[in-house]
């Protein structure tokens, strides 16, 4: 319902997505129009960017309507999928989410971080963690639901991920000491993105790696003092 998304990935791609309820969609629109609504600049009488919603009351209110039909509705839309045996894992998450990573890369990043045996509370901290990284500026929620053919913990992505870390840490101190004057979190962080970095999580890539960065950079300078 609105613009969170749920998402289906199935035998390592995605096999599923919702659609967003936006004003412009035919249905979305002729519900509005029929409710005595406008649209402008693809938003509800110029201001609400989604067309369902189990808030926004103030869109609630035309007269002699139903729920469903009234500007903004909270009937949800629901499709159902025969479950399969490669079905991995479902992630219904906020715009915030979406605007950050396409679905691609969010099946890709989720099943690599399955690989390395994260329970999927710390998993999707590490997600939102990677959309804050990568610009997010809205609020984040996600939910990962995983089925019995979801990634299992693999012995050798978890060395290539402890390999990795070390690899980051070591250059962050090759970089801080380096430089004639202690270089920010920041330039630190971009100058590792310009550079090749192999084995870096698919679709979070080095964004995915800031809290390591990070962690590293911080014990750096409270060894100097």
């Amino acid at each position: 319902c609105g613009d969170s998304r749920a998402m289906l990935s199935r035998a390592g791609a995605m096999a599923f997505s919702t659609e967003d309820h936006r004003p412009l969609r035919p249905r979305e629109r002729e519900r509005i129009h029929n409710a005595g609504g406008t649209i402008c600049r693809r938003r509800l009488e110029g201001s609400l960017a989604v067309s369902r919603a189990l808030g926004d009351f103030a869109y609630k209110e035309a007269p002699g309507r139903p729920p469903e039909l009234q500007l903004v509705s909270a009937e949800p839309e629901v499709t159902a999928l025969a479950r399969q045996a490669e079905d991995e894992f479902v992630l219904l998450a906020s715009d915030g989410v979406w605007d950050a990573m396409s679905g691609a890369a969010l099946a890709g990043l989720v099943a690599s971080r399955l690989y390395l045996g994260l329970a999927p509370e710390l998993l999707c901290a590490q997600l939102l963690d990677t959309c804050l990284c990568k610009g997010s500026l809205d609020n984040m929620t996600c939910i990962l639901i995983c089925f019995p053919g979801a990634p299992k913990p693999c012995e050798e992505a978890i060395r290539k991920e402890l390999a990795l870390d070390a690899a980051l840490g070591r250059r962050v101190a090759e970089l801080c000491s380096s430089a004639q004057e202690p270089p920010s979190l920041n330039t630190v962080f971009w100058t590792l993105a310009a550079e090749d970095i192999p084995d870096l999580p698919p679709g979070g890539g080095l964004y995915c790696k800031a809290t390591v960065i990070a962690e590293a950079y911080s014990r750096l300078r409270q060894a100097s003092g």
